[in-house]
């Protein structure tokens, strides 16, 4: 008996807007592939036929302005549409033509500038060029390589001959668009990308292994940044997704003959996808998940180098002594003389409310207190005062890394722990390589605004599985119901401060979870 579906779950979806490969290396069938891969359905515009092959690109054949236009309105209000990827555009009246049509309209558009190929060079008349400087404002993530770059800068005002990478990648901002992901070697190796935008900027690679079937790469890149913005994910967040994408193709190339190829991409895997148990009973998402609910995960991803600064790579913190486990945090020392007799191997001291010589001398007192019950103590943020004062670590925040020296506080013998919210920043941080990543919120928090939607305990084992070897804390809005489904997905260690320090009865509160983690 045939059956009729009540409703359905609508797939995030990209419109791909380029050119067709008679060997399907490159253009929209790079594209349909990369988006495919990430889970998100591509629509597509063809923009030109081209002739093109290993030994080079020889002609690009445009559709008519015409059927170029129809395609557009043929998409425009049929299909929900979340991003536009944008690659190889014929000539400038196609520019025209998109800008004019409302299909842009609030949509997040990624453009590959596509001026020139790596099976050889596309003719990259002034005038498409120019008209190509009217579209960027549109944009919010432009990703050339370095010679697309020089000559968008050079039909512009811009110097296009400054060999510094950041430098170039900032001017291109300066013509209107909101990011630039600036591809390709640039002197390191060719894995290595820069980004930024009005806020960040910084480095990201990840291992290349040696094959030669490398065709449609940078139309694959974009298209894999356009999907993970449909996923929902930030710009910075996108480029590294799309990084980790990117290396899942390069472990697992195919040929079509032994003179051309090109990447094939491992499934992508969400947090939503990872093997835990739902029951009608104990939804995954539940504050009651178990330890049987949550299987080991083996994710076929890495997460990609993410560095502003290249001494960043050779950084390295040693481990703590002894195991996490609970992790109070405290305003006060007075908590530390107060509950560390209860046994507490790891605490941190975050004080808000405090400056200058009444600031350092609570860090000196808690320093104090923290040796005299072999107590592993890291002060949050003051970490010059964290070594003056002979603290055994330092907490930074993300907004914190930038203004640290992280190489003092390595020379200092410190540990450091960073906390982490999303793909950039964990990314950034198991670079540095620091003694913890503590990431989060797992719930919504009292105790710190944050624009980071909580995780859970199924987003918990997911950077659980991703930060093997790494040792992790939970952090964010967990109290006592909540305790033994967040230690159920396999971290090291959970933090926690209204949880104890407005319980009842702290003490025995400290105790209750100390027995949860079996010391």
């Amino acid at each position: 008996m045939n059956q009729i579906l009540s409703h359905s779950i609508r797939k995030p979806t990209v419109i791909t807007i380029s050119a067709t490969d008679p060997l399907g290396m490159s253009g929209v069938h790079a594209d349909l592939r990369a988006l495919a891969s990430m889970g998100v359905h591509g629509l597509c515009c063809i923009t030109a036929t081209t002739a093109q092959n290993q030994a080079g690109f020889f002609k690009v054949n445009s559709v008519s302005d015409e059927a170029f236009e129809s395609q557009l309105d043929a998409l425009m209000g049929h299909v929900e549409c979340d991003v536009i990827k944008i690659g190889l555009l014929a000539n400038a009246n196609q520019v025209k033509i998109l800008i004019d049509h409302p299909i842009l309209k609030n949509k997040k558009i990624v453009l590959d500038p596509v001026l020139a190929a790596s099976s050889g060079t596309i003719e990259a008349h002034e005038s498409r060029v120019l008209a190509i400087l009217t579209l960027l404002p549109f944009i919010d993530i432009l990703t050339p390589n370095l010679d697309e770059a020089k000559s968008i800068l050079g039909a512009s005002t811009k110097n296009s001959e400054n060999p510094n990478t950041p430098r170039i990648a900032l001017s291109l901002l300066e013509l209107g668009v909101q990011s630039v992901l600036l591809k390709g070697g640039h002197g390191l190796q060719p894995s290595t990308d820069y980004y930024c935008d009005s806020a960040i900027q910084f480095y990201l690679n990840h291992d290349v292994y040696q094959h030669n079937y490398n065709r449609g790469t940078g139309c694959a890149m974009a298209s894999l940044i356009s999907a993970s913005l449909a996923l929902g994910g930030s710009r910075a967040d996108a480029v590294v997704m799309a990084k980790m994408q990117m290396q899942s193709g390069w472990t697992s190339p195919f040929s079509i003959s032994d003179k051309t190829g090109t990447l094939d991409f491992k499934r992508w895997i969400s947090p939503s996808e990872l093997n835990v148990k739902q029951t009608r009973e104990n939804d995954a998402n539940s504050e009651t998940l178990q330890q049987s609910d949550v299987q080991p995960v083996q994710l076929p991803l890495q997460l990609p180098n993410v560095f502003k600064y290249f001494d960043e790579m050779q950084l390295t913190f040693p481990r703590c002594e002894s195991p996490l486990g609970l992790y109070p945090i405290f305003d006060r020392a007075e908590w530390l003389s107060r509950l560390l007799p209860l046994g507490i191997k790891v605490a941190q001291l975050r004080v808000k409310d405090l400056q200058g010589d009444a600031l350092k001398q609570e860090i000196k007192l808690a320093v104090e207190i923290a040796r005299q019950f072999n107590c592993q103590l890291f002060i949050n943020d003051y970490w010059q005062l964290a070594i003056e004062c002979g603290a055994y670590g330092v907490h930074l925040g993300q907004e914190d890394i930038d203004e640290a020296d992280l190489k003092v506080i390595s020379q200092n013998g410190l540990r450091l722990g960073l906390s982490s919210h999303c793909y950039y920043e964990v990314a950034r941080a198991k670079t540095i390589n620091p003694s913890y990543i503590a990431f989060g919120p797992v719930y919504e928090t009292q105790t710190k605004e944050m624009p980071w939607i909580p995780q859970g305990p199924v987003g918990l084992a997911y950077w659980r599985a991703h930060l093997l070897g790494m040792p992790m804390v939970a952090i964010g809005g967990i109290h006592a119901e909540r305790f033994n489904g967040v230690k159920a997905t396999g971290v090291d260690s959970i933090a926690m401060i209204t949880a104890i320090t407005q319980a009842d009865s702290p003490e025995e509160t400290v105790r209750y979870f100390m027995d949860e983690f079996g010391r």
